[in-house]
């Protein structure tokens, strides 16, 4: 095995990169602003397109609770694969995902659904 050094940042995410270009070619950022999704209203001001791309990865990499969505929120490297200037934290996805089911959108949650698994 030949084995060759390189100055970039070596990371467990990297295989991410992989994820981003699925949703890079498949527009789903797209298909996702044609939704009604909710309106944003955290203090982080993190819009609504962001909370659900940002949702994925922690889902790709094994999280089923809101809670486990913490493993990447300071992973810088997560951050610059995807492009993110901040990533929301558990409590944030959390309630950005209940208005879905208190303003009577449930089928756009499904649709979401249907488009990550």
């Amino acid at each position: 095995m030949e084995v060759q050094f390189s100055d970039k940042q070596v990371t467990p995410w990297g295989g991410l990169v992989l994820m981003k270009k699925l949703l890079d070619r498949t527009g789903i950022r797209k298909k996702l602003s044609e939704l009604n999704l909710p309106e944003s209203k955290n203090n982080n001001s993190i819009d609504s397109l962001s909370i659900v791309e940002s949702f994925f990865a922690p889902v790709w990499i094994g999280a089923t609770a809101f809670r486990q969505t913490a493993i990447i929120k300071l992973a810088s490297t997560v951050k610059e694969i995807f492009g993110w200037s901040r990533i929301p934290s558990g409590t944030i996805f959390g309630g950005f995902f209940k208005k879905f089911f208190l303003e009577g959108k449930q089928q756009n949650i499904y649709r979401v659904k249907s488009m990550v698994f």
